[in-house]
């Protein structure tokens, strides 16, 4: 069960909804991206820090990296997320809701934009920012019977670690 608050500082998992497998990590071009474990047990640890200075804004530490002082989520130029130190990190805005779901965007991007997204290649899922919710024109055909809303990101729940 997903927590219905987050502590700054305290550990957790973000694990995919209904799959139970958690955000880690996995060295690539001298980096190391943020995927999808390969089970429920692999999963690393994250702390939220808030902004000092912006409210609602925050930085993900994992707990552990392959190289130090590289803990902090961090977007790419093409909205890939990996890790590098806390100076160049990106910050993220969420949304827990009360079953401990949360849903992450970029803070430079607003709420329908820029959304935690997996995408597969080969057998690993990567963490990307390129999830979006996007509102259908009258004239384009919706996705649910009287819906109007397009939805393509990934949900997470945080659990205690």
């Amino acid at each position: 069960m997903g927590v219905t608050e987050i502590a700054e500082g305290k550990e957790y998992l973000l694990r995919k909804v209904h799959q139970e497998l958690a955000l880690t990590y996995q060295p690539y071009a001298n980096y190391d991206y943020v995927k999808l474990s390969g089970d429920s047990k692999s999963g690393t640890p994250v702390i939220f820090e808030q902004h000092p200075e912006r409210s609602g804004e925050y930085y993900i530490r994992m707990t552990s990296s392959n190289w130090s002082n590289y803990y902090y989520l961090t977007r790419d130029n093409k909205g890939w997320v990996y890790l590098d130190t806390k100076s160049n990190a990106s910050r993220f805005r969420f949304f827990l809701d009360a079953w401990g779901r949360i849903k992450f965007w970029h803070f430079d991007a607003h709420e329908d934009q820029q959304n935690f997204k997996l995408h597969t290649r080969g057998d690993t899922k990567w963490l990307s920012t390129d999830g979006y919710k996007r509102h259908l024109r009258d004239d384009e055909p919706s996705t649910r019977l009287g819906e109007r809303v397009e939805i393509n990101r990934d949900l997470f729940e945080v659990v205690n670690a």
